[in-house]
């Protein structure tokens, strides 16, 4: 029943406004929901993998016609699981014509950090990217992800860098190293400057 209401309100508002408003407010209100005790992680989870699996199907569905606009990365640093909201960015980059590599997920290593880092770097680097996106939930990860932002910035100059997610909150885009952009908190603000 979900796929089918949202294949109705996609075919009313949009792929993209169904992206940027619906799931968004759902995932908010699920997330603020279970904060407030009002439904279980068993139920959390339940919502999240429904409207994971919807996302999919539509990303599935984005066709690219003619030249790309370029290529991207999605990543998240290691212990960060950002998986929905890389799904989003995913299709929200497909819209645009853009060939997406997301490999964001479970990066959990345990001590193994640096391999973590350097798994992620190394495979970013090989996909010689013009964009990355580097999405960071919890503000403990953030340091992680300025180190893989920073290598990445280096490595390769002419690819833009950006950072965003919960996890950014209160940084300052003066603060970060030369190359690394924070992503605005409007998604398609960011989007739309690429």
């Amino acid at each position: 029943m979900a796929i089918q209401k949202s294949n109705e309100l996609i075919e009313l508002i949009g792929l993209q406004r169904f992206y940027v408003e619906s799931i968004t407010n759902i995932m908010t209100e699920t997330g603020k929901k279970w904060y407030d005790k009002e439904i279980g992680i068993a139920e959390e989870h339940m919502v999240t993998n429904i409207m994971k699996k919807i996302v999919e199907i539509n990303n599935y569905k984005i066709e690219i016609k003619g030249l790309i606009e370029g290529v991207v990365v999605i990543c998240n640093p290691e212990g960060d699981d950002h998986i929905m909201s890389n799904l989003v960015l995913e299709g929200l980059l497909k819209i645009r014509k853009y060939k997406v590599v997301n490999i964001g997920g479970n990066w959990y290593m345990g001590e193994k950090t640096k391999a973590t880092n350097t798994a992620i770097i190394d495979y970013a680097i090989g996909t010689k990217p013009d964009i990355i996106f580097i999405s960071v939930t919890i503000g403990r990860y953030l340091f992680n992800a300025k180190l893989i932002a920073e290598k990445l910035s280096k490595a390769l100059p002419d690819t833009k860098v950006f950072l965003g997610g919960l996890g950014t909150q209160g940084i300052i885009e003066d603060e970060l190293h030369e190359g690394i952009y924070l992503a605005n908190k409007d998604t398609l603000n960011t989007l739309n400057t690429l």
